[in-house]
This record gives C-alpha cells, structure tokens and sequence, in this order.
C-alpha cells in the first residue's frame, strides 16, 4: 500500500479509529505533518502536502529520444479532388474501390497526404487485400510508419530495406513471409531462392505449398531441377503443384515422361480417338492428360478436329478435363477455343475464355450471350477472371442495358460495375442517370461506375 493509499484509508475509517502512519510519507512531508498533535490535523496537512508533493516532487526526466525522420519523398501530392475522394473511401466501406484507387494513384507516381497513412494502414490491417496497395502508395512514410509500430510491417514489402528480408524470411509471421516473398520474387530473384531453399526441408508443408504457389507466377526454366526434386516431397499438396508447375515449363523432362506413357494408349482410327486405360484408372488417365504437354496431340489432329472425335476405351469427358488444364497452364488459345466450341455452356467456359486474346475473347463472349439464358451469363460473368479486356467490358455493359429486371442479372451487375475496365466507363450506363423508379441494381450499377468515371478523371 502506498503512503497516499494509507492516507485516503484513515479518511475513510476516520482518524478515531486509525490513525495516520506518518513513517510512510517522504521524509520533508512526514517532518511538517508530525508538528501536529491532532491526529486529524495530521491527516490533513499530510494529505494536502503529500498532494503537492506528488505534483511537484517528480525527478525530471532525461531527454526523449528523438525520433528518426522519414526519407524525403519527392513525388507530388494528390490534386485536392482526389484528397476528397480519399477522405469519401476510408468511410466508405467500399474495399474493391478503394484498392483501385490506391492501384491507380501508385501507376501515377502521387504521394498521398502523410495524415491519411494512419488510417490507411488500419484498413490495410483489417483487410489484407489491402496491404499491397497501400505498401506501394505509402512510399517513405510508411516504412517511417512501419518503424514505429510492428503491426504495420506490411507497408515496408513494396521496397523492403536493405538487409531486412533475409530477417523477415526467418522471423516473420506467415503473412510477413509470404509478402515478403511475393515482393523478393521480382525484385530479387535469387535471393528470393536462396532464402527459400535454404529452409526448405525445415518448413512446414504450408509454407512449402506458399512458396510453390507463388513461384507459379515467377516460373523459370532453371526451376525444373528444384521442381523435380519436390515431386518426391511428402505432402501430397506440395506434389500435385510441383507437377503442376513444372507441367507448365517448356521441354520439361516431367512432359517428356508424360508424352511417352501416353503416347502408345492413344491410337485415332476411322474418326474414332480409342484410349486405352491400364487397369481402367480414369483419374490417372486424366492427371496424364494434363500433364503432357499440348504438342503432343499434334500428330494425331489439331484441337477441332480431336475434341470432336468420338472416344472409345475412356469418357470422353475424362480426355476434355485434362485437355482443359493443358489449354489453361500452356495458355493454348487453339484448345481453349476448340474445347469452348464443342461446349460452350460448360462449367469453366469463363477459364477458358480468358485464354483466348481480347478480341477473340469478346467474340465467344457476344455469341454465348446470344444463345445462352441470363442465368447462365451471369453465372460466367461472375467466373470470369479479372482484369477483362475493353472488348469484353462493353459487350456485357451492352448486356446489361438490354436486361430485364431479375434476380440473376442484379448479381452479375455487381461484378461488372466493379470489373469493367476504365476504357469502358464512358459507356451511357456510366454516365447517364437511371431512370426514376429504376430498380435498384441500376441504381447501384450508375453509382459505381459513376464513381470509378470520377475518380479516374480526377486522378488523370
């Protein structure tokens, strides 16, 4: 109990039936408080001493440290509409724009206002889709930031500093990891290697499929040793996307395996493709399939003429699934278009579409809206991978004008709204009001595009 405590204590017991402990107080206060003999008196000189010793009685402190001061950022503020706007999102609760907005200010090279950054780095905190665009805008002080206050280390991965990534690999969380990763991948990739193969055999099967997934989007010929060696790996998970990436790595000794194991099962007699299965395995006949790479279907037909044969030994659909993966890892336009052709209301026609090129891709996309029911549109509208081409966002904007009022084409308006490409937000459904009484996903559909209109031409 402190000497205040004893004295607030007797003021509430009362000095008649306890009285002050004077040996507690500091000794300048103690002296002056014993000079009097009535207890209560005592009590009350040592409280009102006490309470200015304890006021002015602090030893003064040595001097604070002084913080580091961020690096200099050159690049030029946000015009002041583009501030507003800035102010307007973090209120928002509109995630997907505001990581637009952040993608095109970080393409325009401007700085954002230092005292929005601690909002900023919340969002991104509690939303980590967020964290990459709001590293890139953050430049300086945000690593100044990141310094500062650990639970902001994400706005340091868009330019880790120097001698920091190696620490970061070792040390850091999961997330911390992966971004650091992600960013180490492009900007050095042999680091990015070393330190991942350094601790390869130590990692825990999760983190050995992280590093896999995102070398995926990094994939170099000089991997293949590296992915070889983890098709022996004893997670199943790190297995099925070694084989997968290294399915994807031209020449690869994998593919080579796969076209020879294959290659005396395939036989195309009178119009007929005949397979023949060992021991009647469809799921092995199919992980082949999607293994061998697409130049081996060459000597027997190009993709048109094979994915209309009949099939005979196998279903057929067990041949189009593992042709469906070669077409999207090899990003084969002639086979994402033959298998499209033969089914154009499969299930993964919007994975199929985004192999094609633009142009061909909004043609196969206008003549599906054409033939297909609304349901069945807006079902692929929302699989189709981003970011669309300006071909294709105009065509389901044209869509969209001509709908009726349904359940299924609302859903599909929320996607397009916040997909479609800047090149297509002069489109009359971005920049002409709904009429009164309009439902409200048109509603909803002017008022986004509109906003993306706005914010692109402030920031331009």
């Amino acid at each position: 109990m402190t000497a205040w405590e004893d004295l607030v204590g007797v003021a509430l017991l009362g000095t008649r039936r306890r009285a002050p402990d004077l040996g507690a107080l500091p000794p300048a206060v103690r002296e002056l408080a014993g000079e009097r003999a009535d207890p209560a008196d005592a009590l009350l000189t040592a409280g009102a001493l006490l309470t200015a010793y304890r006021r002015a009685g602090w030893q003064p402190e040595g001097a604070a440290e002084t913080l580091p001061v961020a690096e200099t950022d050159h690049r030029p503020y946000l015009p002041d509409a583009a501030r507003e706007r800035l102010a307007r999102l973090l209120t928002a609760s509109r995630p997907e724009l505001l990581a637009e907005w952040l993608g095109v200010v970080a393409a325009r090279g401007l700085r954002v206002p230092p005292e929005r950054l601690p909002a900023l780095a919340e969002s991104a905190r509690a939303k980590p889709a967020l964290r990459g665009p709001v590293a890139l805008v953050a430049g300086p002080a945000g690593r100044w930031l990141a310094g500062l206050n650990p639970e902001w280390r994400f706005l340091t991965a868009a330019a880790p500093e120097p001698g920091t990534g190696a620490d970061d690999w070792r040390f850091g969380s999961p997330a911390q990891r992966r971004s650091w990763l992600a960013v180490a991948l492009v900007a050095d990739p042999e680091g990015a290697r070393a330190a991942f193969l350094g601790s390869w055999e130590s990692e825990p099967a999760e983190v050995r499929a992280t590093v896999l997934e995102l070398l995926g989007e990094h994939l170099r010929a000089e991997d293949e040793p590296f992915l070889e060696a983890a098709l022996g790996d004893r997670a199943a998970s790190v297995r099925q996307l070694a084989s997968a990436l290294l399915a994807r790595v031209p020449g690869s000794a994998l593919g080579r395996r796969m076209a020879e194991r294959l290659r005396p099962l395939i036989h195309v007699r009178e119009d007929v493709l005949e397979v023949e299965v060992p021991d009647g395995d469809t799921r092995w006949l199919r992980q082949v399939v999607a293994a061998t790479p697409p130049e081996f279907w060459a000597e027997f037909g190009t993709p048109a003429e094979l994915v209309r044969l009949s099939v005979r030994g196998a279903p057929a659909s067990v041949l189009r699934e593992g042709w469906t993966v070669v077409a999207v890892r090899h990003r084969d336009a002639r086979w994402a278009k033959a298998l499209f052709d033969a089914d154009p209301g499969r299930a993964d026609a919007g994975t199929l579409i985004q192999v094609l090129a633009p142009p061909e891709r909004a043609k196969v996309l206008a003549r599906l809206i054409r033939q297909a029911r609304p349901e069945a549109v807006a079902r692929l509208v929302v699989d189709l991978p981003a970011p669309w081409p300006p071909e294709v966002g105009t065509v389901l904007l044209d869509w969209l004008a001509g709908r009726e009022d349904t359940r299924a084409v609302a859903h599909a308006a929320v996607t397009i709204a916040r997909t479609v490409p800047p090149e297509c937000l002069g489109h009359p459904l971005a920049t002409t009001a709904p009429e009164p009484g309009s439902a409200p996903w048109r509603r909803a559909l002017a008022e986004t595009l509109n906003f993306r209109r706005e914010m692109y031409e402030e920031l331009a």
